[in-house]
């Protein structure tokens, strides 16, 4: 992480900018939990008169104004940026990096939503191309056998239809010899369709 120091009509003090990097090397964390590796930290510290003069009324203090810019360069880009002041140039660098901090667990939060959407977008992606894959290979008509052994009476094709758990089964007619088919209806009986057709 680079840090540049800016100083506006006023010089940073060594134990300005160990306070500022020692503060700076905690955000580390949260921009590791972003996946943000690349960052330009820029702190500026200007100064300034206040408005009101102080408590004895005598003069009007100095304000110590600093501001903190982070550049993130990774693939979210952005920036954060967090200003503070006071007659404490030390107090206004530590509510700056309280600040920067918000500010950085929110980006944390927000990354790991966006990759938590994207990964669900993308695991849906997936799932309807896997459907659309397994309906072009599956066929409009799959042929089967049925094996018809014996011919058999109507008791008989009842008894093999609720016996087997199918809804329809077609059966020689002992009687007449033609293909006829018994058939479950919804409200618990059978029907039977006649074919008239004469097996041979």
């Amino acid at each position: 992480m680079n840090v540049e120091f800016i100083g506006k009509g006023i010089d940073w003090t060594d134990s300005m900018k160990a306070f500022v990097e020692g503060k700076v090397e905690r955000f580390n964390r949260f921009l590791r939990e972003a996946e943000e590796d690349q960052v330009e930290v820029v702190v500026t510290l200007s100064t300034s008169r206040a408005k009101q003069k102080d408590f004895a009324g005598e003069s009007r203090p100095t304000l110590y104004r600093v501001d903190m810019d982070i550049y993130l360069k990774t693939w979210g880009g952005g920036a954060l940026h967090a200003w503070d002041e006071d007659i404490d140039p030390f107090s206004a660098l530590d509510r700056v990096m309280d600040e920067i901090e918000r500010q950085l667990i929110k980006l944390k939060q927000r990354r790991h939503e966006l990759r938590r959407k994207g990964h669900k977008i993308k695991e849906e992606l997936i799932r309807e191309e896997i459907k659309v894959h397994e309906e072009k290979e599956r066929p409009l008509i799959v042929e089967e056998e049925l094996v018809i052994e014996k011919p058999m009476s109507m008791e008989d094709a009842i008894f093999e239809l609720q016996d087997s758990g199918v809804y329809f089964l077609p059966f020689i007619d002992a009687e007449k010899g033609t293909l006829r088919i018994v058939y479950r209806k919804r409200g618990g009986n059978y029907g039977v369709i006649n074919t008239k057709c004469k097996v041979l």
